[in-house]
C-alpha cells in the first residue's frame, strides 16, 4: 500500500519446538539464564499477547489458558538471548533447547512447546503465527494449560522490530507421596471404569511393601531392577503368609498426574494392589516421583 511504512508488513518466524518431559538428555541441571525485567510498556504488551492467543483459542473452541510468569521469564530471557547474540532459533548456544531451558528455571512440566516470531507490532506477530500451520498447531494445542510471552525490543533481522517468544506448558505440580498414592489409585479406579471393572481392592500386606521397597528402588524405575525386586516382593509376602504371586508394575514420571495405568491395571478382575510413591530425580535432577504398583493374584 502506498506509503506505508516497510516494515509494518515484516515478519520473522521460526518452526516448531515441542517437548515432551521425560526423557531428555543425561546432563545435570545448571543455572538458569540471568532474568531479564520487562519495561511497563512490555509488560502491557505481553498481556495484550495472552489476550489475543485466548482470543484465538477461543474462536477456534479451545479452552484458555493461564498465565504463568515463569514461563514469561523463561520466553524473555530467550527473546534476550536472541537479540543479544545475533541468532534466531529454538536452541540456544549458551542456555540449550527449551527443554534445557524449563529445567535450568526449575519448572516442573509434562509437555513444553514454543513459537517464536520477530514482527512490528505485537497483532502482526499474532496474526502471522496463526497463519503458520505449525505455529498455529502450537496456539490451539489441548495438551498444555499455561502459557508465558517474552517480549524484547530490537530483532534480529532489523533493529526496529520487536522479537516475540510464546511458551505453552502443561505444568504440574510435585505431590507429597500420600498425595501420589491418591492419584495413582484415583487414576486406576477410573481406567478400570471405563473398561467396565470394579474399583481395586487396597491388600494391606501389598499396600505396606509396596511403599517399603518404592523407597529403595533406583530412581530409574529400570526393569531389570524391578525384576530383582519381584524376588524381594514374593518372599517378604510368603513370609508374611499372604498366599499371594504378586507382579510388579513400576513408573517414573513427572508427577503422579502423569501416571499411566498399564493393561494390567485395568483387564484383571478382581483387583487387589498396593501403592507406593515416594520423591525421584530424572536423569537431569529434575524432581520426579517413583510409583510401584504390587499386583496380587
Amino acid at each position: 500500500m502506498p506509503g506505508t511504512d516497510p516494515l509494518a508488513r515484516r515478519e520473522f518466524l521460526i518452526g516448531i519446538s515441542v517437548v515432551s518431559i521425560g526423557a531428555g538428555c543425561s546432563e545435570s541441571i545448571e543455572a538458569p539464564a540471568p532474568r531479564v525485567a520487562a519495561t511497563p510498556e512490555i509488560a502491557v504488551i505481553e498481556r495484550k499477547m495472552h489476550e489475543l492467543v485466548n482470543r484465538d483459542r477461543a474462536a477456534h473452541g479451545k479452552a484458555p489458558l493461564a498465565y504463568d510468569d515463569r514461563l514469561a521469564d523463561t520466553a524473555r530471557a530467550h527473546a534476550a538471548d536472541m537479540r543479544d547474540n545475533r541468532f534466531f532459533s529454538h536452541e540456544s548456544p549458551k542456555w540449550g533447547s527449551l527443554d534445557d531451558r524449563i529445567a535450568r528455571a526449575k519448572i516442573s512440566v509434562a509437555v513444553a512447546r514454543e513459537n517464536l516470531a520477530e514482527a512490528i507490532d505485537v497483532d502482526e506477530a499474532e496474526r502471522s503465527l496463526m497463519k503458520s500451520p505449525g505455529h498455529f498447531e502450537n496456539l490451539m494445542a489441548d495438551d498444555v494449560t499455561h502459557v508465558g510471552v517474552g517480549i524484547v525490543t530490537g530483532g534480529v533481522e532489523h533493529p526496529n522490530m520487536l522479537l516475540f517468544v510464546q511458551v505453552f506448558a502443561r505444568t504440574v505440580n510435585q505431590e507429597t507421596p500420600a498425595e501420589a498414592k491418591a492419584v495413582v489409585l484415583a487414576k486406576i479406579t477410573k481406567a478400570r471404569a471405563a473398561n467396565g471393572k470394579p474399583a481395586p481392592t487396597i491388600h494391606p500386606v501389598l499396600d505396606e511393601l509396596a511403599q517399603k521397597y518404592v523407597e529403595e528402588v533406583d530412581d530409574s524405575m529400570d526393569p531389570g531392577a524391578l525384576d530383582k525386586l519381584g524376588v524381594r516382593v514374593l518372599a517378604d509376602v510368603k513370609d508374611r503368609g499372604a498366599g499371594l504371586s504378586v507382579v510388579v508394575s513400576g513408573q517414573r514420571a513427572i508427577a503422579a498426574s502423569e501416571y499411566e495405568p498399564s493393561a494390567l491395571m485395568t483387564d484383571k478382575t478382581p483387583l487387589s494392589i498396593g501403592i507406593g510413591a515416594a520423591p525421584a530425580k530424572d536423569e537431569r535432577g529434575r524432581p520426579a516421583v517413583k510409583i510401584l504398583v504390587l499386583v496380587g493374584a
